[in-house]
């Protein structure tokens, strides 16, 4: 098996996929590399790949009406994203990507991927699979942004990303970043991390918190 045929089997996307068919996305797939703070692609930009990140992390925004920058997600390895654009009318980009980190990635192209899901149904099966889990993350997204507070975001967010990672979350980007994705300010960020932490829930260490007391972050969370 080749290299792009291990790194795409590892995707959600493409788990429990053949071989053969592996080998054919593998086909029109190729390897970028970005460095910190390079552009992928720009809003508006005509759909030509969509892709799977292989390590660092990429940040999809927007650009407010009022000139800020808004994070829609954050994306990490084993992760795809831009699939989505591959029904939507218009076939262009609908946000911003940029790296935020040195990042590989696999870029897959889109014409060859339609024309393959017109014969693999397992892989319309996958396709609609992450679309779904994707659009229920949003819902809760949003849910998060109307129903919670500050705290609760916050909370929440280091819940999830402590998720299967022993209890230990490493921040992918600067506090801003990660603050404007849960739709706060840094200084607020800041300071419910400093609560936190001053509460005895987690340990702060640059870039990286560990989760001392998960029962307790729960408990803020349903509070």
């Amino acid at each position: 098996m080749s290299e792009a045929m291990e790194q795409l089997g590892r995707a959600p996307l493409f788990r429990n996929l053949g071989e053969d068919v592996l080998a054919e996305i593998a086909g029109f797939t190729h390897s970028r590399s970005l460095d910190r703070g390079e552009p992928l692609f720009q809003a508006g930009d005509p759909f030509r790949s969509f892709f799977v990140v292989n390590s660092g992390h990429i940040q999809l925004s927007r650009l407010a009406s009022t000139g800020h920058e808004k994070v829609v997600e954050i994306i990490g390895p084993g992760e795809t994203f831009a699939e989505a654009v591959l029904f939507m009318d218009g076939k262009k980009y609908p946000v911003d990507a940029r790296a935020l980190e040195a990042t590989e990635l696999l870029e897959i192209g889109a014409e060859g991927f339609n024309h393959l899901l017109d014969s693999r149904p397992g892989l319309t099966r996958n396709l609609l699979g992450a679309l779904s889990k994707r659009l229920h993350q949003l819902v809760q997204d949003v849910a998060a942004l109307t129903l919670e507070d500050a705290t609760g975001r916050v909370v929440g967010y280091l819940l999830a990303q402590a998720e299967g990672a022993g209890g230990e979350v490493h921040l992918p980007a600067k506090k801003a970043a990660i603050a404007s994705r849960l739709g706060i300010q840094p200084e607020t960020f800041s300071r419910v991390l400093g609560r936190l932490r001053e509460a005895g829930a987690i340990e702060v260490e640059g870039d990286r918190i560990r989760i001392r007391d998960s029962e307790r972050l729960q408990e803020i969370l349903k509070a």
